[in-house]
């Protein structure tokens, strides 16, 4: 009897000297939210202490509406990248229009920046997102707004799951602190602020807090991870919340030994809401064009050598691409493929992609001039793909597979 792992892998980038494997309205006042924001009637302060957070949740989103700015900043001896995400949310239509900025210093950890951010040092990108219910829409430079359906067959949707989940579960727009929230239980009672509020300060386990973190990072703090993280959270005098922060210094750790923002030595999630009941979710801009994602974009290994596509696609990541035509809105182009089929004694690990690198090598060797010409930086490739790993219950000897793609980035 035998049994199967499966792994993705990253974008390894390959520098053919060394062909050596190297490692996306203003309306009426309302009544106070608090008054009605628990199943049983009471004023959110007038909860139990451990229910005050839950009951501050369903008040805030009682108030119908509001403003909120996220932001996660990755401190590094090299300056800090920061993402910053501002909006607005309908509670009641489950509906949000989102921009997100990432800023990247160009002395910042390249790893932690290609590999976990998916960004290059020294770049600031400004993307535009949409959320209607469970559905996630992105504006590409070319103003067409990809909408990612989570209705989409289930390949689809296993491919985009993470990306899906910026449809939230507490608020419209997920991934930020409003989710983390909801599930702290006070154990001392807060302070009282100026205006009639309340701030608590509360501990809560890395896996729960991790859902304040972009879906890429947070998964590896969401598998038992043992370890809390400081939350404070400001409510205002009619309970509803108004500011969030949470520092995960102390799980940095634990990201860095599965190889995670290696070079990050402070990582903070901010959150702010404003304008409670006295906002409105504009709709989409007349006249530019939405196209179903699942049509519009396709997985690299879909691709035919000598193909070029976008990464302009809102994911941050390469698990689905635009396919375009080569030319200046291209990013990459495909000129291989990489089958593995390999048995090997002792540690699988990293066999499969060291056997892809080599015969990717051979194949950007022997590629059209035009089809890697292109590459960047000079004299480059990368490889994208997954592996089984086949192990026996007895015996010493594993079995790996996979498939791979060989191609070249344009810029």
């Amino acid at each position: 009897m035998r049994h199967s792992r499966r792994f993705r892998t990253a974008a390894l980038a390959l520098p053919l000297l060394f062909a050596a494997v190297g490692c996306q309205a203003a309306g009426q006042a309302e009544e106070p939210a608090a008054k009605a924001a628990s199943p049983t009637g009471k004023p959110v302060f007038a909860e139990r202490l451990e229910d005050q957070l839950g009951a501050a949740s369903r008040a805030t989103a009682a108030s119908g509406s509001a403003r909120f700015t996220a932001t996660v900043t990755y401190g590094s001896a090299g300056g800090s990248a920061v993402e910053r995400t501002t909006g607005v949310l309908d509670y009641a239509k489950d509906t949000a229009r989102v921009e997100r900025s990432v800023d990247v210093p160009r002395r910042f950890p390249e790893k932690a920046a290609t590999q976990d951010l998916g960004r290059a040092p020294g770049v600031t990108v400004r993307e535009q997102y949409a959320v209607e219910e469970n559905d996630v829409s992105y504006r590409t430079s070319r103003g067409t707004w990809l909408r990612y359906s989570s209705s989409g067959s289930m390949e689809f949707v296993d491919t985009v799951d993470g990306f899906l989940e910026y449809a939230g579960e507490t608020a419209p727009w997920g991934h930020t602190l409003a989710e983390v929230v909801r599930h702290a239980e006070p154990e001392r009672s807060p302070e009282h602020t100026a205006d009639g509020g309340r701030r608590y300060e509360v501990r809560i386990y890395a896996e729960t807090a991790a859902e304040a973190l972009p879906p890429e990072i947070g998964f590896h703090l969401d598998h038992g991870v043992v370890g809390k993280v400081p939350l404070t959270v400001v409510l205002d005098r009619d309970g509803r919340l108004v500011r969030a922060e949470a520092d995960f210094r102390s799980v940095l750790g634990v990201l860095h030994a599965q190889d995670v923002l290696v070079g990050v030595t402070s990582l903070r999630a901010e959150y702010a809401l404003a304008d409670h009941g006295r906002t409105t979710v504009p709709p989409l801009p007349a006249g530019e064009r939405s196209q179903e994602a699942e049509r519009a974009t396709t997985t690299l290994g879909v691709l035919k050598p000598g193909a070029c596509a976008s990464l302009d696609t809102g994911l941050g990541s390469m698990d689905r691409v635009l396919p375009v035509p080569c030319g200046k809105e291209a990013d990459l182009r495909v000129f291989g493929r990489a089958r593995v089929e390999k048995t090997v004694q002792g540690d699988p690990t990293g066999v499969g992609e060291a056997a892809a690198g080599e015969k990717c090598r051979a194949r950007f060797r022997s590629a059209p001039a035009a089809w890697v010409s292109g590459a960047r930086p000079s004299g480059s490739y990368q490889i994208y793909g997954g592996t089984s790993i086949s192990q026996g219950y007895t015996g010493p000897d594993s079995t790996v597979t996979g498939d791979y793609t060989c191609y070249v980035t344009l810029r």
